[in-house]
Parts: structure tokens; C-alpha cells; sequence
């Protein structure tokens, strides 16, 4: 048998068949594979940034009250594993910022004035915050 009769025997064209077939499958595979990873990164950031605006809010509530119960300090610490692991550098980044402000801010001021400003200006910023996680998510319409 020669090349040309192989090249036009039956036996060639199931082996390329086989190949293509298998080599298309693989690929949608892989496709498919490399999809649904993103889709769980996705929602295990979709949790966690739900989480971590909770987190944010209960802090600032107790903080501006003068408590601090264990509670707050136990969401936080549960938040701090999953935020390294699921969230970009610059969220990550922004919530421990913006917690830190809120650990450190009241704790100076007495004047219920300046506390109700400061409140503000921390509400302010977890809505910022939101605005990026939910433009990292893909969600259009932003909350301000």
C-alpha cells in the first residue's frame, strides 16, 4: 500500500475522524472546565462581598455606639482567609482600610456632632466599596 492509497482509504479518514472528533471534545472540555471555574470564583466572591459589607456595617454601628462585642471581632477574623483567597488585591486592600478607619475612628471623639459626620463619611465609603465589588461581579447599575 503507498502513501496516496492510504490518504484515500477508508482507514484514513476514520483515523481523522477520530483524531478531529477527539481533538474538538478535549477543547470544548477545556472550554467548559475554564467557564465553570469562573463561574465558582464568581459566586464565592458574590458571597463574600455580601459578607464583608455586612461585616463593614455591623462594625461601624458598634464602633459609633462605643461597643465592641466579640461577635464583630469573630466576623472579621472569619473574613480574613476567604478575603486572601477570593478577592482582588485592590477590594482587599480597600476593606482592610476602611475597617481600619472604622476600628480606629471613634474611639477620640465624644461630640455626638462629629460622630454623626464621621458616620457618614464611613457610609459613604462602604458604599464606594460596594460600587467596586459589584463592578468587579459585572453588575451594571450602580447604588449611588
Amino acid at each position: 500500500m503507498t502513501w496516496s492509497d492510504f490518504f484515500s482509504s477508508q482507514l484514513f479518514g476514520i483515523i481523522l475522524g477520530t483524531l478531529l472528533t477527539g481533538g474538538f471534545t478535549g477543547f470544548w472540555e477545556w472550554l467548559q472546565s475554564k467557564r465553570s471555574r469562573g463561574v465558582y470564583i464568581k459566586q464565592k466572591r458574590e458571597e463574600l462581598y455580601i459578607a464583608v459589607c455586612q461585616v463593614l456595617m455591623e462594625h461601624e454601628k458598634y464602633r459609633r455606639s462605643h461597643e465592641w462585642p466579640q461577635k464583630c471581632k469573630t466576623m472579621f477574623n472569619e473574613l480574613q482567609g476567604k478575603m486572601l483567597i477570593y478577592s482582588s488585591k485592590k477590594i482587599y486592600d480597600e476593606y482592610y482600610k476602611l475597617d481600619t478607619e472604622i476600628w480606629n475612628c471613634y474611639d477620640k471623639m465624644k461630640d455626638q456632632r462629629k460622630i454623626e459626620e464621621k458616620s457618614n463619611e464611613i457610609a459613604d465609603k462602604i458604599v464606594k466599596l460596594a460600587t467596586n465589588m459589584r463592578k468587579e461581579l459585572g453588575i451594571k447599575d450602580k447604588l449611588q
